[in-house]
Protein backbone atom coordinates (compact mmCIF):
# COMPACT_ATOMS: atom_id res chain seq x y z
CA UNK A 1 0.00 0.00 0.00
CA UNK A 2 1.31 3.42 -0.94
CA UNK A 3 1.04 5.90 1.94
CA UNK A 4 0.42 9.53 0.99
CA UNK A 5 3.08 11.98 2.14
CA UNK A 6 2.57 13.77 5.45
CA UNK A 7 1.60 17.36 4.70
CA UNK A 8 2.59 20.30 6.87
CA UNK A 9 -1.02 20.74 8.00
CA UNK A 10 -1.34 17.09 8.95
CA UNK A 11 1.95 17.30 10.83
CA UNK A 12 0.66 20.29 12.78
CA UNK A 13 -2.56 18.42 13.59
CA UNK A 14 -0.55 15.44 14.81
CA UNK A 15 1.54 17.66 17.06
CA UNK A 16 -1.66 19.26 18.39
CA UNK A 17 -3.15 15.84 19.15
CA UNK A 18 0.01 14.82 21.00
CA UNK A 19 -0.13 18.07 22.97
CA UNK A 20 -3.76 17.38 23.93
CA UNK A 21 -2.88 13.88 25.04
CA UNK A 22 -0.37 14.99 27.65
CA UNK A 23 2.40 17.41 28.58
CA UNK A 24 5.65 17.17 26.67
CA UNK A 25 8.29 15.12 28.47
CA UNK A 26 11.48 17.19 28.72
CA UNK A 27 14.92 16.38 30.03
CA UNK A 28 14.60 18.52 33.17
CA UNK A 29 11.60 16.44 34.24
CA UNK A 30 13.59 13.26 34.61
CA UNK A 31 14.10 12.69 38.35
CA UNK A 32 17.40 11.55 39.84
CA UNK A 33 16.09 9.42 42.74
CA UNK A 34 14.34 6.11 42.30
CA UNK A 35 15.55 2.98 40.54
CA UNK A 36 15.35 1.01 37.32
CA UNK A 37 13.89 -2.47 37.68
CA UNK A 38 14.39 -5.34 35.22
CA UNK A 39 11.00 -6.72 34.21
CA UNK A 40 12.26 -9.30 31.71
CA UNK A 41 15.18 -8.10 29.59
CA UNK A 42 14.43 -4.39 29.85
CA UNK A 43 14.14 -1.95 32.74
CA UNK A 44 11.43 0.43 33.88
CA UNK A 45 12.02 3.38 36.17
CA UNK A 46 10.05 3.75 39.40
CA UNK A 47 10.34 6.15 42.33
CA UNK A 48 8.44 5.82 45.62
CA UNK A 49 8.00 8.15 48.58
CA UNK A 50 6.26 7.77 51.92
CA UNK A 51 4.93 4.82 53.88
CA UNK A 52 1.53 3.22 54.24
CA UNK A 53 -1.11 1.13 52.52
CA UNK A 54 -2.68 1.09 50.05
CA UNK A 55 0.09 2.39 47.81
CA UNK A 56 -0.86 5.06 45.27
CA UNK A 57 0.54 4.26 41.80
CA UNK A 58 0.75 7.09 39.23
CA UNK A 59 0.79 6.66 35.43
CA UNK A 60 1.46 9.60 33.09
CA UNK A 61 -0.15 10.65 29.82
CA UNK A 62 0.96 10.20 26.22
CA UNK A 63 4.14 12.22 25.69
CA UNK A 64 4.58 12.85 29.41
CA UNK A 65 6.74 11.30 32.10
CA UNK A 66 6.66 10.37 35.75
CA UNK A 67 7.86 13.93 36.37
CA UNK A 68 4.32 15.15 35.67
CA UNK A 69 3.33 13.61 39.00
CA UNK A 70 6.14 15.06 41.17
CA UNK A 71 3.99 17.53 43.09
CA UNK A 72 1.12 15.10 43.52
CA UNK A 73 3.49 12.40 44.74
CA UNK A 74 5.07 14.72 47.29
CA UNK A 75 1.67 15.60 48.73
CA UNK A 76 0.31 12.06 48.78
CA UNK A 77 3.49 10.72 50.40
CA UNK A 78 2.57 12.66 53.55
CA UNK A 79 -0.21 10.17 54.30
CA UNK A 80 0.69 7.00 52.36
CA UNK A 81 3.21 5.52 49.95
CA UNK A 82 3.15 7.03 46.45
CA UNK A 83 4.97 5.62 43.43
CA UNK A 84 5.36 7.17 39.99
CA UNK A 85 6.96 5.41 37.05
CA UNK A 86 7.96 5.88 33.40
CA UNK A 87 6.40 3.59 30.82
CA UNK A 88 8.70 1.94 28.30
CA UNK A 89 10.50 4.50 26.12
CA UNK A 90 9.78 7.45 28.42
CA UNK A 91 11.96 9.19 30.99
CA UNK A 92 14.53 6.80 32.39
CA UNK A 93 12.83 3.59 31.25
CA UNK A 94 14.08 1.35 28.46
CA UNK A 95 12.15 0.95 25.27
CA UNK A 96 9.51 -1.78 25.66
CA UNK A 97 8.51 -4.41 23.08
CA UNK A 98 5.60 -3.88 20.68
CA UNK A 99 2.70 -3.71 20.49
CA UNK A 100 2.42 -0.89 23.06
CA UNK A 101 -1.23 -1.48 23.90
CA UNK A 102 -2.84 -0.88 27.28
CA UNK A 103 -3.05 -4.59 28.04
CA UNK A 104 0.72 -4.93 27.66
CA UNK A 105 1.35 -1.74 29.64
CA UNK A 106 -0.89 -2.94 32.47
CA UNK A 107 0.93 -6.29 32.55
CA UNK A 108 4.30 -4.53 32.57
CA UNK A 109 3.22 -2.36 35.47
CA UNK A 110 2.11 -5.36 37.50
CA UNK A 111 5.47 -7.08 36.87
CA UNK A 112 7.28 -3.88 37.81
CA UNK A 113 5.40 -3.57 41.10
CA UNK A 114 6.02 -7.22 41.95
CA UNK A 115 9.75 -7.10 41.19
CA UNK A 116 10.12 -3.79 42.99
CA UNK A 117 8.51 -5.51 46.01
CA UNK A 118 5.60 -3.08 46.22
CA UNK A 119 2.70 -5.28 47.38
CA UNK A 120 -0.98 -4.61 46.71
CA UNK A 121 -3.51 -3.22 47.30
CA UNK A 122 -3.08 -0.13 45.12
CA UNK A 123 -4.91 3.07 44.42
CA UNK A 124 -4.33 3.53 40.69
CA UNK A 125 -4.23 7.05 39.23
CA UNK A 126 -3.85 7.56 35.49
CA UNK A 127 -3.58 10.85 33.64
CA UNK A 128 -4.93 10.97 30.06
CA UNK A 129 -3.79 7.79 28.23
CA UNK A 130 -2.50 6.54 31.59
CA UNK A 131 -6.16 6.16 32.52
CA UNK A 132 -6.58 3.56 29.78
CA UNK A 133 -3.78 1.50 31.31
CA UNK A 134 -5.05 1.83 34.87
CA UNK A 135 -8.58 0.85 33.87
CA UNK A 136 -7.28 -2.34 32.24
CA UNK A 137 -5.05 -3.05 35.26
CA UNK A 138 -8.17 -2.80 37.46
CA UNK A 139 -10.03 -5.09 35.06
CA UNK A 140 -7.29 -7.74 34.92
CA UNK A 141 -6.27 -7.66 38.59
CA UNK A 142 -9.28 -6.41 40.60
CA UNK A 143 -8.13 -8.03 43.83
CA UNK A 144 -4.99 -5.86 43.72
CA UNK A 145 -6.94 -2.61 43.37
CA UNK A 146 -8.43 -0.63 46.27
CA UNK A 147 -9.40 2.43 44.24
CA UNK A 148 -9.17 4.01 40.79
CA UNK A 149 -8.66 7.63 39.73
CA UNK A 150 -8.93 8.93 36.15
CA UNK A 151 -7.41 12.37 35.65
CA UNK A 152 -8.78 13.76 32.38
CA UNK A 153 -8.58 10.37 30.75
CA UNK A 154 -10.35 10.10 27.38
CA UNK A 155 -13.11 7.63 26.74
CA UNK A 156 -12.47 4.94 24.13
CA UNK A 157 -15.68 5.95 22.33
CA UNK A 158 -14.86 9.63 21.88
CA UNK A 159 -11.78 9.08 19.72
CA UNK A 160 -13.78 7.64 16.83
CA UNK A 161 -16.20 10.56 17.04
CA UNK A 162 -13.36 13.07 16.87
CA UNK A 163 -11.89 11.61 13.69
CA UNK A 164 -15.36 11.53 12.10
CA UNK A 165 -16.13 15.17 12.94
CA UNK A 166 -16.82 17.69 10.16
CA UNK A 167 -13.71 19.82 10.71
CA UNK A 168 -11.35 16.83 10.70
CA UNK A 169 -12.91 15.53 7.47
CA UNK A 170 -12.33 18.96 5.91
CA UNK A 171 -8.67 19.32 6.86
CA UNK A 172 -7.84 15.64 6.46
CA UNK A 173 -10.01 14.36 3.56
CA UNK A 174 -7.83 11.28 3.05
CA UNK A 175 -8.52 10.14 6.62
CA UNK A 176 -4.81 9.66 7.21
CA UNK A 177 -4.85 10.91 10.79
CA UNK A 178 -7.48 8.35 11.71
CA UNK A 179 -5.04 5.63 10.61
CA UNK A 180 -2.13 6.59 12.89
CA UNK A 181 -2.08 3.07 14.35
CA UNK A 182 -1.19 1.46 11.01
CA UNK A 183 2.43 0.18 10.78
CA UNK A 184 2.85 1.66 7.30
CA UNK A 185 1.66 5.03 8.58
CA UNK A 186 4.22 4.90 11.38
CA UNK A 187 6.91 4.33 8.79
CA UNK A 188 5.77 7.46 6.98
CA UNK A 189 5.85 9.41 10.25
CA UNK A 190 9.41 8.31 10.97
CA UNK A 191 10.47 11.56 9.29
CA UNK A 192 9.48 13.26 12.54
CA UNK A 193 12.46 11.79 14.37
CA UNK A 194 15.08 14.35 13.30
CA UNK A 195 12.93 17.27 14.48
CA UNK A 196 11.91 15.71 17.80
CA UNK A 197 14.21 18.02 19.78
CA UNK A 198 12.53 21.09 18.29
CA UNK A 199 9.36 20.17 20.16
CA UNK A 200 11.10 19.26 23.41
CA UNK A 201 11.04 15.50 22.93
CA UNK A 202 14.04 13.29 23.42
CA UNK A 203 14.33 10.76 20.59
CA UNK A 204 13.10 7.63 22.42
CA UNK A 205 10.10 9.53 23.75
CA UNK A 206 8.89 10.39 20.25
CA UNK A 207 9.22 6.78 19.22
CA UNK A 208 7.33 5.72 22.36
CA UNK A 209 4.54 8.15 21.46
CA UNK A 210 4.26 6.75 17.94
CA UNK A 211 4.32 3.19 19.28
CA UNK A 212 1.47 3.95 21.69
CA UNK A 213 -0.45 5.75 18.95
CA UNK A 214 0.01 2.64 16.81
CA UNK A 215 -1.69 0.60 19.51
CA UNK A 216 -4.26 3.22 20.47
CA UNK A 217 -7.14 1.75 18.51
CA UNK A 218 -6.44 -1.73 19.86
CA UNK A 219 -6.18 -0.31 23.39
CA UNK A 220 -9.68 1.09 23.00
CA UNK A 221 -10.94 -2.26 21.78
CA UNK A 222 -9.30 -3.93 24.78
CA UNK A 223 -11.18 -1.59 27.09
CA UNK A 224 -14.49 -2.32 25.36
CA UNK A 225 -13.92 -6.06 25.75
CA UNK A 226 -12.67 -5.89 29.34
CA UNK A 227 -14.79 -6.81 32.34
CA UNK A 228 -15.17 -3.73 34.53
CA UNK A 229 -15.47 -4.18 38.29
CA UNK A 230 -17.93 -1.49 39.29
CA UNK A 231 -17.51 -2.15 43.00
CA UNK A 232 -14.06 -0.51 42.90
CA UNK A 233 -14.31 3.10 44.16
CA UNK A 234 -13.74 5.55 41.30
CA UNK A 235 -12.78 9.24 41.13
CA UNK A 236 -12.91 11.11 37.82
CA UNK A 237 -11.30 14.55 37.46
CA UNK A 238 -12.18 16.50 34.31
CA UNK A 239 -10.61 19.63 32.77
CA UNK A 240 -12.47 22.94 32.65
CA UNK A 241 -10.74 25.06 29.99
CA UNK A 242 -11.53 24.25 26.31
CA UNK A 243 -8.95 22.04 24.65
CA UNK A 244 -9.35 23.62 21.20
CA UNK A 245 -10.00 27.28 20.31
CA UNK A 246 -13.39 28.32 19.02
CA UNK A 247 -13.94 29.38 15.41
CA UNK A 248 -12.56 27.06 12.74
CA UNK A 249 -11.87 24.38 15.38
CA UNK A 250 -15.36 24.47 16.85
CA UNK A 251 -15.54 20.78 17.73
CA UNK A 252 -17.66 19.75 20.74
CA UNK A 253 -14.80 17.62 22.07
CA UNK A 254 -15.02 19.05 25.62
CA UNK A 255 -18.76 18.47 25.99
CA UNK A 256 -18.52 14.94 24.57
CA UNK A 257 -15.52 14.17 26.77
CA UNK A 258 -17.30 15.27 29.94
CA UNK A 259 -20.56 13.50 29.03
CA UNK A 260 -18.77 10.20 28.37
CA UNK A 261 -16.75 10.48 31.57
CA UNK A 262 -19.88 11.18 33.62
CA UNK A 263 -21.54 8.19 31.99
CA UNK A 264 -18.56 5.99 32.85
CA UNK A 265 -18.43 7.24 36.44
CA UNK A 266 -22.15 6.64 36.97
CA UNK A 267 -21.70 2.93 36.35
CA UNK A 268 -19.56 2.58 39.49
CA UNK A 269 -21.31 1.99 42.81
CA UNK A 270 -19.06 4.50 44.58
CA UNK A 271 -17.93 7.33 42.35
CA UNK A 272 -16.96 10.98 42.56
CA UNK A 273 -16.87 13.38 39.62
CA UNK A 274 -14.74 16.53 39.98
CA UNK A 275 -14.35 19.42 37.54
CA UNK A 276 -10.94 21.09 37.85
CA UNK A 277 -12.05 24.70 37.56
CA UNK A 278 -9.75 26.81 35.41
CA UNK A 279 -7.50 23.89 34.47
CA UNK A 280 -6.46 22.70 31.04
CA UNK A 281 -5.75 19.06 30.26
CA UNK A 282 -2.49 19.16 32.26
CA UNK A 283 -4.24 18.98 35.64
CA UNK A 284 -1.37 17.06 37.27
CA UNK A 285 0.87 20.12 36.92
CA UNK A 286 -1.70 22.90 37.12
CA UNK A 287 -3.78 21.71 40.08
CA UNK A 288 -1.82 19.09 42.03
CA UNK A 289 -3.49 20.15 45.32
CA UNK A 290 -6.89 19.23 43.88
CA UNK A 291 -5.66 15.75 42.98
CA UNK A 292 -3.91 15.27 46.33
CA UNK A 293 -7.08 16.12 48.22
CA UNK A 294 -9.15 13.79 46.03
CA UNK A 295 -6.71 10.94 46.67
CA UNK A 296 -6.75 11.74 50.39
CA UNK A 297 -10.54 11.48 50.50
CA UNK A 298 -10.48 8.24 48.51
CA UNK A 299 -7.79 6.87 50.81
CA UNK A 300 -9.78 7.71 53.95
CA UNK A 301 -12.97 6.17 52.54
CA UNK A 302 -11.42 2.73 52.11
Amino acid sequence: MVVPPVTALQLLILIALISLAGPVSRAQDYPLPGRRVDIGGYKLYIHCLGEGHPTVVLDHGLGGSSGDWKQVQAGVSRFTRACRYDRGGYGQSDWGPAPRTSSRLAAELRTLLARAEIPPPYILAGHSFGGYNMRLFASFYPHDVAGLMLVDSPNEDQITGFFQSRIVRQIDPTGMLAQLWRPDMLSALSSLDPIAALFGFKFPTLRAILDELAGFKESGEELRAAVAHFDIPLVVIHHDRPLLPAGPFDIPIDQEWEALQRKLASRYKRHTFIVAKGSSHNITREQPALIIEAIRRLFKSL
